[in-house]
């Protein structure tokens, strides 16, 4: 099982499903995550201060971009990830993601995601592929 694969399992980042519309640029998502759908996992992320951990975030993206497309996709590489302010137990964070193909059947999706004040919470680009079944 992929490392993927277990997050997955124990973090169901989507209360809902994305919101999707294609442009020439891409496939636009916008999905509204609410950190506290993270809360087992914060506990034990700084003791005292829990925020939600990057490794989260990044797994939210994954499945925003999944469930936009219609099926399973596994990551790749982390091209980028920046994480300008915490997101603690009680926000909610605004992912916007660009999501495009390339040649070699790899998805790109660069991802912004605000805090319910309009701060900018994190950016990352990700790589990612779709999962074959029985691969």
């Amino acid at each position: 099982m992929s490392v993927s694969s277990r997050t997955a399992a124990v973090f169901d980042a989507l209360h809902q499903p994305p919101h999707s519309v294609r442009t020439p640029q891409g496939l636009r998502v916008t999905v509204r995550l609410p950190v506290e759908r993270a809360a087992a996992q914060m506990a034990g992320h700084y003791p005292g201060f829990p925020i939600l951990p990057g490794v989260l975030l990044i797994e939210g993206v994954r499945q925003a971009a999944g469930a936009a497309l219609g099926g399973e996709l596994r990551l790749c590489r982390v091209d980028r990830a920046r994480f300008a302010r915490p997101l603690f137990a009680g926000d909610e964070l605004q992912l916007s993601l660009l999501v495009t193909s390339g040649p070699d059947s790899r998805i790109t999706v660069r991802a912004r995601g605000a805090r319910a004040d309009g701060l900018m919470a994190a950016e990352l680009s990700l790589t990612l592929e779709a999962v074959v079944a029985g691969a």
